[in-house]
């Protein structure tokens, strides 16, 4: 199968990369894999124009079985380049484009709705990350095919030695955006905190808003560098926390669940779907501090007690990938 890809991911660039390497293994299982990269260093908008005419000049030589776009902008180029050529077309939803909460995220994301709305209709076949989207999506032959998530291995830095001193240690490993909600991590623990001062955040990763934030005893923000120990950070932590307003999955809800962490989150993503509220984590409205504050006393006071997530092979995954883009054949 020869598959034309858009992609806007920015580690493919990148020779040994996590993503490159993957990409590399779907190649293999596919048969041929052809990648746009749409990356913003190609231009803001420019990028969308230069894509498009690169895959018009690849589909005019050759001819692929089927195209697949993940970002919204990239499924409308995907549906004129089909229109054109003829060739089925996969949409991808990796994120819950239709929360509330998204839409209210910026005036693009307002347009990026609207755009959805008209092409998920007109897609060959969809994928999606999660139920939560299938279900919003008004789309029953959706495919729902989760991020695969492999385990980091083990060893690294370990943050009970790291910031001695604490009795609880929560852990956050988020981009620092806007939709990830941070300043609502803050502020619980700044809350939590005064009744119990040995509780003890720390937020890995990276993003425009960390300039925004402030830190306090009681908080730790991990610069650059920190992936190669992210194992490490998973191990010693005593339970994880993700305050996000809108997720589509939640990827590292399930990295930290793969090694028997308890998780706090808000109702976003896999809540309810693979984090069941009481079992192995607890779910809280979105921006409630209220209810945040209690579920991590409840967490600190009688902490969950669960197993690592086991989750599917790399090779399983691969067959349902494979298997979500024939669908596009078939239909």
């Amino acid at each position: 199968m020869k598959v034309l890809m858009f992609s806007s991911d920015p580690r493919l660039r990148e020779k040994g990369s996590e993503v490159s390497e993957r990409m590399k293994k779907y190649a293999a299982a596919f048969g041929e894999l052809k990648i746009i990269l749409l990356d913003r260093a190609r231009g803001r908008f420019l990028r969308f124009f230069k894509g498009y005419f690169n895959a018009r000049r690849l589909l005019s030589k050759e001819k692929y079985d089927v195209i697949t776009a993940q970002e919204i902008e990239h499924s409308f180029l995907a549906w004129l380049l089909s229109r054109k050529f003829g060739v089925p077309w996969q949409m991808q939803i990796h994120t819950d484009i239709f929360s509330p909460y998204f839409i209210k995220h910026s005036v693009f994301n307002f347009f990026r709705v609207l755009l959805a709305k008209f092409l998920v209709p007109r897609a060959n076949c969809v994928r999606v990350v999660s139920r939560r989207i299938k279900k919003s999506i008004n789309r029953p032959d959706a495919v729902v095919l989760p991020i695969f998530a492999e385990r980091k291995g083990n060893g690294g830095i370990n943050i009970k030695e790291k910031y001695p001193g604490y009795d609880f240690y929560i852990l956050m490993v988020s981009r620092l955006t806007k939709e990830k909600n941070i300043p609502l991590a803050l502020e619980t623990i700044r809350e939590l905190s005064k009744k119990y001062p040995k509780i003890l955040l720390v937020i890995v990763g990276d993003g425009p808003e960390r300039e925004t934030l402030q830190p306090s005893t009681n908080v730790k923000l991990e610069g650059a560098g920190w992936s190669k120990d992210i194992a490490g950070y998973y191990q010693s932590a005593d339970c994880f926390m993700l305050t996000s307003n809108y997720e589509g999955y939640g990827l590292v809800i399930i990295e930290a669940m793969q090694y028997g962490l308890p998780v706090v989150m808000t109702d976003v993503g896999v809540a309810g779907e693979i984090v069941k509220d009481g079992v192995n984590g607890l779910i809280v409205p979105v921006g409630d501090k209220n209810a945040l504050v209690q579920a991590l006393e409840k967490m600190y006071k009688n902490p969950l007690k669960v197993g690592p997530l086991k989750t599917q092979t790399e090779e399983e995954y691969l067959k349902l990938y494979i298997e979500s883009l024939k669908k596009c054949l078939a239909g």
